[in-house]
């Protein structure tokens, strides 16, 4: 069932049953189903970003670009800013409120690719 679309979502919702006695047109417990145009349709899978460890809950993460298109995953994680380095998470800023959200946002233009930072303390600009 990896490419399974449910068209009209009649069966509705269920948790309570056994993963093979759920009707094709109903989902177990709304968990891996994404919601597209309308119906929904199987969650695209999973992949580990970055090294396996418990680092804490992540309140910001987000793809920058760089000027030739590459892009920059940048996180935030309890009080840091880091963006992933191949498979390793660097800091970019550091000392922030602990636990505080942060946005993101890409902006390019002739001077180059930059990705704004903000949240409680503060507004950033990264150079990509």
């Amino acid at each position: 069932m990896a490419d399974h679309t449910v068209e009209i979502f009649k069966s509705g919702t269920h948790n309570m049953l056994p993963a093979e006695a759920i009707l094709s047109d109903a989902s177990q417990a709304s968990e891996n189903w994404i919601t597209q145009e309308g119906k929904i349709i199987l969650a695209y899978g999973r992949k580990l970003i970055g090294n396996d460890g418990a680092v804490g809950k992540i309140t910001g993460l987000y793809y920058g670009y760089k000027v030739d298109g590459t892009k920059v995953m940048y996180r935030k994680v309890d009080t840091k800013i880091q963006y992933l380095n191949g498979t390793t998470w660097a800091d970019i800023i550091t000392g922030l409120t602990s636990g505080s959200e942060y946005t993101f946002q890409n902006y390019s233009s002739l001077a180059g690719a930059f990705t704004f930072v903000g949240g409680p303390d503060g507004i950033w600009k990264i150079i990509s």
